[in-house]
C-alpha cells in the first residue's frame, strides 16, 4: 500500500514538474551576489538546480546528524554481539558440569546397587 502510494506522488509530482519546465521556458538572468558573473538559465532549470541543490544539502545533514546514533547502534550491537558468545560459553560449561556431575553420581549409584 505503501509503495503503491509513494508512486503515485511520485507519478504526480513529475506530472507537475514537466507541466512546470514546458509553461516557464523564458531564458532568465541568474548571478550569485559575491561573484560577478551571471548565467542564463530557463526558468525550469533554475528550480531543477535549486530542487537538487537542497536535495543534497538536506541528503548530507540527516547523514551527518544520523552519525552519533549510527555509533551507538554498532556500539551496542557489538556489546550484544559479546554478550550472547559470553552467554554461550557460560552455557557449555553449565552442560559440560552437569554432564560431570550426571555420570559421577551414576557411578556412586553403581556399586551400591551391586552389592
Amino acid at each position: 500500500m505503501i509503495k503503491l502510494l509513494r508512486l503515485i506522488i511520485g507519478i504526480a509530482a513529475l506530472v507537475l514538474i514537466i507541466a512546470f519546465a514546458i509553461a516557464n521556458r523564458g531564458v532568465v538572468q541568474v548571478g550569485l551576489a559575491p561573484f560577478p558573473t551571471t548565467i542564463e538559465l530557463p526558468v525550469y532549470g533554475v528550480l531543477l538546480f535549486g530542487l537538487v541543490v537542497g536535495v543534497l544539502v538536506g541528503g548530507i545533514g540527516v547523514w551527518l546528524a544520523g552519525h552519533a546514533r549510527r555509533r551507538d547502534a554498532r556500539r551496542l550491537r557489538n556489546r550484544a554481539w559479546a554478550l550472547e558468545n559470553q552467554l554461550n560459553v557460560l552455557k557449555r560449561e553449565a552442560d559440560r558440569e552437569q554432564a560431570t556431575r550426571h555420570s559421577a553420581s551414576r557411578e556412586l549409584a553403581a556399586p551400591a546397587g551391586g552389592d
